[in-house]
């Protein structure tokens, strides 16, 4: 795009508005808290806008930055750059995936764990995934992660008793790209 991406942050909370914009604006967006949707590039709201012409995001607490910022930049995307997950095409901003046959839903926590493991380099660890996801700190006992893990594989993987996408790595898990 050749002028700074306009985005459009609808929220209840004015403080939360100013906060972002300075963020967003710090990293190269147009920011603005009221306007008509179709003037935008993006939309950001907690809740969806009904016949929004336009890309939304849905901005949910607690509001994690390095996520968010990496979630408009995918969404500003053309279309033909969605990632590829195997066969796989993964929408972060529908939380979809879609192989030109069918469909998949993802929560939003699915398409988190998804993102972060496609903006990866290499293994991500549990505590980094917790973190990103969840915002827990470090040791945190649960298994909430794997219940996760687990759900996704069941939608991205052929046979997701012999996971060759979603691989469960020393430490971690790690996303194969490649089909």
């Amino acid at each position: 795009m050749s002028q700074r991406p306009r985005l459009l942050v609808i929220d209840d909370d004015p403080t939360l508005c100013q906060v972002l914009a300075e963020v967003l604006e710090g990293v190269g967006y147009t920011v603005l808290a009221q306007g008509n949707p179709a003037d935008f590039h993006l939309v950001l709201a907690v809740d969806p806008v009904a016949d929004c012409p336009v890309p939304q995001l849905r901005l949910t607490r607690p509001l994690r930055m390095a996520p968010l910022l990496a979630a408009i930049q995918r969404a500003l995307e053309p279309a033909e750059q969605l990632p590829q997950v195997g066969r796989w095409r993964f929408d972060a901003v529908a939380r979809l995936l879609d192989d030109g046959l069918d469909k998949q839903r993802l929560t939003d926590k699915e398409a988190a764990i998804l993102g972060a493991l496609i903006d990866a380099t290499d293994v991500v660890t549990r505590d980094d995934l917790l973190n990103l996801v969840w915002g827990y700190g470090e040791g945190i006992d649960t298994h909430t992660l794997e219940t996760h893990i687990y759900r996704l594989r069941q939608k991205i993987e052929d046979d997701p008793a012999q996971a060759v996408l979603l691989l469960t790595e020393a430490g971690g898990y790690r996303l194969k790209l490649e089909p």
